[in-house]
């Protein structure tokens, strides 16, 4: 066991983003913007998550850059804890909403987001107008932490806060993972899921382009959404790095004809999040994986 890096998780994932449980969120906020001129906080993290950047496109001020990302790294943990231990007054305080919201009606949909921003509230929100949520999740055991139980404690914890948040159908990634969304969605239920996810084999996967190079994305989603026609949305939440207020954002349904007509638009989607706030996007550190053409 790696003691030297449990103590470093136990400080990034647990200790530091938990004072936002014990702190009014102002003051938290203020503290976590200090916390985040510090280069040592997420170093390796932050350090893989630039040079990703970089090889996309060239970062100009790499030390601002550096900052914002570990900013959303502190509120995106911090959420978990706040979502455990603040009630609903506090995303009607400190969450607004961009959009004209989730699709209205009794009919289930897909709501599809991104590793970017820090997006947990989004789900109590979702709760909140009394929707039943299923979500796709990937799965993990110990040894997918072989020297950090730490982070597989995090983790644990984490999947715990989903449920709390408003998933009360969770469906874990395997042979028959689209069945019980199948079934959840002719029961009534909505689904949420990831869209920007690893592919980590060449099958049921979708060849698109993403940053102007060949890539590969999980086929999953977007053939469930053709296959039971039913509405997709995409949703994000951003931050004010000035405030720590949240801004939640529903896009109108996308076009569902074929998968290769909505794979486009969440790949539009995708992007224009990203380029909106780069440093917001947690997968940087390693974006190669998601390119068929590694170079």
């Amino acid at each position: 066991m790696n003691w030297k890096q449990n103590y470093h998780d136990f400080k990034e994932l647990f200790l530091l983003p938990g004072l936002a449980a014990l702190l009014p969120w102002p003051i938290c906020f203020r503290i976590f913007q200090r916390l985040s001129r510090l280069e040592s906080l997420y170093r390796t993290e932050t350090q893989n998550a630039l040079a990703g950047a970089n090889s996309i496109e060239p970062v100009l001020d790499p030390k601002a850059w550096a900052s914002a990302y570990r900013l959303i790294r502190l509120v995106d943990h911090a959420d978990l804890y706040l979502l455990l231990f603040r009630r609903d007054f506090w995303r009607h305080k400190y969450v607004t909403i961009d959009s004209p919201g989730w699709p209205q009606g009794n009919k289930p949909f897909l709501a599809i987001t991104f590793h970017w921003g820090a997006g947990m509230w989004s789900l109590r929100h979702l709760r909140a107008q009394g929707k039943k949520i299923s979500g796709l999740m990937r799965g993990f055991d110990r040894t997918s932490f072989s020297e950090t139980c730490i982070r597989y404690w995090y983790a644990k914890l984490r999947t715990f806060g989903v449920v709390r948040a408003g998933v009360e159908n969770l469906v874990f990634i395997n042979g028959t993972s689209m069945f019980k969304l199948r079934k959840a969605i002719r029961s009534g239920s909505c689904v949420v899921g990831l869209f920007d996810v690893f592919v980590e084999q060449q099958r049921n996967v979708l060849l698109t382009q993403l940053f102007g190079r060949r890539a590969c994305l999980p086929r999953g989603l977007v053939y469930l959404a053709v296959k039971e026609h039913i509405p997709v949305v995409v949703y994000t939440m951003a931050l004010d790095r000035k405030t720590g207020h949240r801004k939640l954002r529903i896009s109108k349904p996308l076009p569902i004809e074929s998968e290769n007509v909505l794979l486009n638009a969440l790949v539009g989607q995708l992007e224009m999040a990203i380029s909106e706030d780069p440093p917001a996007w947690h997968h940087w550190a390693g974006v190669d994986r998601f390119f068929t053409d590694k170079s």
